[in-house]
C-alpha cells in the first residue's frame, strides 16, 4: 500500500511509524498506555485501515491520520488523539 506525502511523492505504509507516533504522542502529553492499550489501539486501527482501503492501491496521511485520531478517542485516550492531529 503507497501512501501519498503531505507533499505529493508516495512512500510504503509503515505500521510502525503509527505505532511510533502514538508512543511520541503519550509521552509528550504524560498518558500512562500500556503495550496492551498501544496493541489494541493498532489492531483496531488496521481492521479499520483494511475496510476503507480494501479496494484501493493507495491511501494519503490525511487518511491515516483521521483513522489513528478516530481509534484513539473512541478508547478514551483524547489528550494523545489531540497530541497526535499537532504532531502531523
Amino acid at each position: 500500500m503507497l501512501v501519498m506525502k503531505k507533499n505529493g511523492t508516495y512512500q510504503e505504509f509503515d505500521m510502525g511509524k503509527i505505532e511510533k507516533s502514538i508512543v511520541n504522542c503519550k509521552c509528550k502529553v504524560d498518558c500512562y498506555m500500556t503495550e496492551g492499550d498501544i496493541q489494541a489501539i493498532t489492531n483496531q486501527f488496521k481492521k479499520i485501515f483494511s475496510q476503507v482501503t480494501k479496494d484501493n492501491h493507495h491511501t494519503s496521511t490525511y487518511e491515516i491520520r483521521g483513522i489513528v485520531y478516530h481509534v484513539l478517542m473512541e478508547n478514551g485516550f483524547k489528550n494523545v488523539a489531540k497530541s497526535y492531529m499537532n504532531l502531523c
